[in-house]
């Protein structure tokens, strides 16, 4: 059996999609208006890293061999 559907029915579901998206929207926050919320990195997070946490993680990454991280370790230290 199909099921015929009035006029108005396809109207009423856009418009119960459309609200279950807003509130879900602002449930969330917005577009990245909503602060930090714990998983999300912001961006005073990533300038507070010292040179050293930037620079073991370049290591880390392997983007620059062993002698070259004692090198520049060792330069950051003699500051």
């Amino acid at each position: 059996m199909t099921k015929h559907y009035q006029k108005g029915d396809a109207g009423a579901a856009m418009l119960i999609v459309m609200v279950v998206l807003m509130i879900g929207f602002f449930w969330h926050g917005g577009m990245g208006h909503g602060g930090d919320r714990g998983g999300h990195m912001s961006a005073a997070g990533a300038a507070a890293k010292s040179p050293l946490d930037l620079l073991d993680e370049t290591y880390a990454r392997g983007e620059i061999g062993r002698e070259e991280y004692l090198r520049r370790r060792e330069d950051l230290l003699k500051r």
